[in-house]
């Protein structure tokens, strides 16, 4: 679920941070820049794991922060192909069911990938599985265990606004990130199927 990645940047080190240790400041600036971030068929940065090395920091002309080449290791999540994984059940349509593990949200289970025998009851706006005459309910923030079928990654660049276009809506964008996964197995669905 988490891997680690060796990565290089030239980051700044501003002149409030100078009180504090090279590497403490450094630490500090890769998790504000990193931290949260999705990075392009690498996945979602939690934050630094170590300091691998650090060059000796320059001053451009006319400033008054420190540039400084360093290469670290970050803690990235994503997932393999085929792991099992436990969220929370986000909200649901006919479409599927949205899951969250509380720091990241965009993992779907469509509904071709539902317990043979499942429907959308949309009196209730949850999935119901249909077993041996029980009608199993899939209510919401109820924990899930789900197998990850696959990742994808979406170049999400902002679109550039249209000159003289100020009355344009701003649309919502896919997530960069996503995870597309299955609960159709054994020992797969919510964690009170199994006990």
């Amino acid at each position: 679920m988490f891997v680690l990645v060796v990565l290089q940047d030239t980051l700044k080190i501003i002149p409030s941070e100078f009180t504090k240790t090279r590497q403490d400041a450094l630490k500090d600036e890769i998790n504000s820049k990193y931290s949260n971030r999705v990075l392009h068929d690498i996945g979602l940065c939690m934050a630094v794991h170590d300091i691998l090395e650090i060059d000796e920091g320059f001053v451009q002309h006319s400033e008054g922060w420190i540039w400084v080449k360093v290469k670290f290791r970050v803690v990235v999540f994503r997932p393999f192909m085929e792991e099992i994984l436990i969220g929370r059940i986000r909200s649901a349509s006919p479409a599927g069911i949205q899951v969250s593990m509380g720091f990241f949200d965009d993992i779907e289970v469509p509904a071709d990938q539902m317990p043979v025998g499942s429907e959308f009851n949309a009196t209730e706006g949850v999935w119901v599985w249909r077993y041996e005459g029980n009608e199993l309910f899939l209510d919401l923030d109820e924990p899930v265990r789900f197998r990850v079928l696959r990742s994808s990654f979406l170049d999400v660049s902002p679109p550039r606004p249209k000159v003289g276009d100020v009355d344009s809506v701003p649309v919502s964008h896919p997530p960069p990130y996503s995870l597309v996964c299955s609960i159709n197995g054994d020992g797969l669905g919510l964690l009170s199927w199994w006990e």
